[in-house]
């Protein structure tokens, strides 16, 4: 079963399977909180493997399946011939569905003309690893397992963490099969093969269950809330237009948004994405919070709350902690548990911080939520603290980060483009640190600049004075020392010698999302997003094709990215560049008409866009992936212009969306505490 395409996800469990891998990981398997407690699960009649004839996903946590025995060759009794029976004679079906456990039943029945006595075979097999070390990360030591425990209809497989502590995953069987048969090793785990002798007649049905239910360190699992009981959980955008393909887009990336939404031990967040980050995220998901603000004000309330509990408290160099320095990411596994990784939680970017003060900003001026303003403000300033201390190294205003660890577990480039090799000068040159990213002194400018109208609503004029004039001082510096007047656009980053990283990069196109950029610059900004030289036409690559480190295959130096599209897509709507946002708006909606339910991945190969050729994948993409998702969101806010408006408390859009879209429906859009329903007709309005 677990060698199918497929993927369910309930909450905090996470089934996740592939043919054949990829990336040449086994990343095959039930996770919860970053451990795998099944690595294995394969129905066979006779040894033979299923033919599937059909995988139909109900909803986000079911899968049905049908499939048929190949041909088989049935054992005779001594002295008489073996006897063939044909193929697609026996049909079996199984329904695998999550709840706090992982349930599958199959049925199988008979076709063939004759009764037929013939074993349903299914093997298990539970190794407890971390998922980094799924991913390839080794770790020191591993979890100690334990030999399974066998009764005639259950099977209990355990470990021991490197912490001590207990995990175990529980199989219960019905009915209890005909044989049991065992083997374990150390390394690999533990491994059951079950056999069930079933005799059927003609026509005649046999079903077999097993739940399988892991338990992990922590606090226990919990379902996820059903519909009915926690609306958090439900899509909530719905969009009708003239395009149907825009429609179907928008309503896969809400899907994909209410299926990441996670319930954690430390609250409610998005996950990041399917299967590698089934984990709080700092960046990722303020970043989302910002992209779907307009229809989920509970989410990001949600999870500016969580990163507030979580946020730092104490020097903590293994971890990167920071007294206000706000999370990269939270891991729950036996490596971070037991120290063999920083992430609990690991504190490894530059910009959570900035992008925490600027979404907790944008949250009050699409709401207005005095409660949460009074509740988290504590944390504001001890964020804004780390900004001006501890973040900006060399007193300059502008956030950097330094030289880091250079080992497997923890990040040395900080930005949202975080691999090793992402950062490069133009001509291929290394670049030297502390690192000040553009995109990351944009974010600081639209903390402070939103901050500042929260305060001021509030009636501190002095202190939004202060904030204003720290954010006109950030736009200012960045102005000048980052703009690149011969190239028209803004340098990627400035080395540690304050030398601008000369590379053209998607980057700035965050600036144009946070407001930063004068008219003027903006528009030659837009010019070169929409070049061929960026704009690939699937979304913005994330690195020019005239750099010298440029490939089109690369994680971060010619990659496009979704979320990346997007966030220049919002700021060239902003900018009042309605056509270059429609474009790439258009891009990203094409770029879905590719994939299944028209679900966008982490990202994709830069190659352009082509006839008849369709977009190449990334390899080791997550998919569904959560600001990926969050692009669909901001897409339809943008196509609109759609603006909060304090004074009517209400939402005006502020654009007119492309003919070809008209007559354009939105319904569920959120502000202020109410829900609008905004529409465009043939005369654009």
């Amino acid at each position: 079963m677990l060698h199918l395409d497929l993927m369910l996800k309930n909450n905090e469990l996470c089934l996740f399977g592939r043919p054949q891998s990829r990336s040449g990981m086994d990343e095959s398997g039930l996770f919860v909180r970053d451990t795998r407690f099944l690595s294995r699960f394969e129905t066979q009649i006779l040894g033979k493997a299923l033919e599937v004839l059909d995988l139909r996903q109900a909803d986000p946590a079911t899968v049905e399946l049908s499939a048929a025995a190949p041909e088989l060759f049935l054992p005779a009794a001594e002295g008489a011939e073996t006897r063939r029976l044909q193929g697609q004679s026996i049909f079996v079906e199984q329904r695998i569905w999550l709840t706090d456990a992982l349930h599958v039943r199959t049925r199988i029945t008979n076709f063939d003309g004759q009764p037929q006595t013939l074993p349903l075979e299914i093997d298990l097999g539970v190794d407890f690893r971390d998922m980094f070390d799924v991913r390839g990360m080794v770790p020191r030591q591993r979890p100690t397992l334990s030999e399974p425990l066998v009764t005639n209809d259950e099977i209990a497989f355990g470990a021991t963490g490197t912490d001590g502590a207990r995990l175990a995953t529980s199989v219960t069987l019905d009915p209890a099969p005909g044989t049991i048969e065992t083997s374990f090793d150390l390394e690999s785990g533990g491994n059951v093969a079950l056999s069930w002798p079933l005799s059927l007649a003609h026509g005649e049905s046999a079903t077999v269950e097993l739940t399988i239910v892991p338990k992990p360190a922590g606090a226990p699992l919990v379902a996820a809330p059903t519909d009915g009981e926690n609306p958090a959980f439900r899509p909530r955008l719905r969009v009708t237009s003239a395009d149907p393909a825009l429609d179907a887009f928008v309503h896969q990336c809400d899907a994909d948004l209410a299926l990441l939404y996670t319930s954690f031990p430390e609250g409610d967040i998005p996950a990041a994405g399917i299967p590698w980050f089934i984990a709080p995220f700092g960046r990722d998901s303020l970043i989302v919070a910002l992209q779907t603000m307009h229809v989920y004000p509970d989410r990001a309330a949600s999870t500016l709350r969580v990163l507030a509990a979580l946020q730092g408290t104490k020097d903590d160099p293994w971890r990167e902690e920071e007294p206000g320095k706000i999370l990269h990411e939270m891991r729950y596994g036996d490596m971070a548990r037991s120290g063999q990784a920083p992430h609990s939680p690991y504190f490894g970017s530059v910009d959570s911080t900035p992008l925490f003060v600027m979404t907790f900003a944008e949250y009050d001026r699409w709401h207005d939520d005095d409660a949460l303003y009074d509740e988290l403000l504590p944390n504001v300033r001890r964020a804004l603290e780390w900004i001006e201390t501890r973040g900006d190294l060399d007193g300059d205003g502008l956030l950097e980060f330094g030289a880091k660890a250079n080992d497997a577990v923890h990040i040395t480039q900080q930005g949202w483009k975080d691999s090793f090799d992402s950062l490069h000068f133009a001509d291929g040159g290394e670049v030297e640190g502390p690192i000040a990213l553009a995109e990351v002194q944009g974010y600081l400018y639209a903390a402070y600049a939103g901050l500042a109208e929260a305060v001021r609503r509030r009636g501190d004029a002095a202190w939004a004075d202060e904030l204003a004039a720290k954010a006109e001082r950030v736009r200012t510096t960045v102005e000048d020392r980052y703009w690149m007047e011969d190239a028209g656009f803004y340098a990627q980053a400035l080395d540690g010698q304050k030398r601008p990283v000369d590379a053209i990069s998607s980057n700035p196109g965050h600036l144009l999302f946070c407001g930063l950029p004068s008219p003027e610059r903006a528009a030659r900004v837009a010019a070169i997003l929409l070049s061929p030289e960026l704009n690939c036409g699937w979304g913005v690559r994330t690195l020019a094709t005239s750099t010298a480190t440029y490939n089109p295959l690369s994680y971060h130096n010619g990659s496009i990215w979704p979320h990346d599209s997007s966030l220049a897509m919002a700021g060239l709507a902003a900018y009042c560049f309605p056509e270059q946002a429609a474009t790439l708006a258009r891009g990203l909606v094409d770029l879905s008409t590719f994939a299944p339910k028209q679900r966008l991945a982490e990202l994709y190969c830069g190659f352009p866009q082509l006839p008849g050729r369709p977009p190449v994948n990334y390899p080791v993409s997550c998919i569904p992936q959560a600001w990926a998702a969050g692009a669909g969101l901001l897409a339809v806010r943008a196509l609109l212009g759609l603006k909060p408006d304090a004074e009517s408390r209400t939402v005006q859009p502020t654009g007119e969306p492309p003919a070809s879209l008209v007559p354009l429906t939105v319904d569920g859009v959120s502000a202020f505490g109410k829900t609008f329903s905004i529409s465009a007709g043939t005369d654009g309005r």
